[in-house]
């Protein structure tokens, strides 16, 4: 399993969609109804910067990307592999 942040960005007309969209994702997290290998681990979501960053725990990068692209999202995702080096608490 690798983390992954995921960043959304959108115009102001793509608003509804993506509140579509992270409705129905937070939801399939919540009811666990996300496919095998993709885990929803927390989302962030800046309203006034039209963005969002979401953590996730996934079998892989392209899995994640292949499930987001078949919701047919409209606006700008970027997505990297990370490796956390800070956690407060953990040092």
């Amino acid at each position: 399993m690798v983390e992954v942040i995921v960043i959304h960005k959108w115009k102001d007309d793509q608003k509804d969609a993506v509140m579509k969209f992270a409705t129905t994702v937070m939801d399939m997290a919540k009811t666990k109804k996300l496919p095998a290998g993709l885990k929803l681990e927390e989302l962030f979501l800046g309203e006034k910067e039209n963005s969002a960053v979401c953590k996730w725990n996934v079998d892989s990068l392209d899995h994640l990307m292949e499930t987001a692209k078949s919701l047919k999202p409209t606006w700008d995702i970027q997505a990297m592999e990370v490796d956390q080096k800070f956690k407060k608490g953990l040092f």
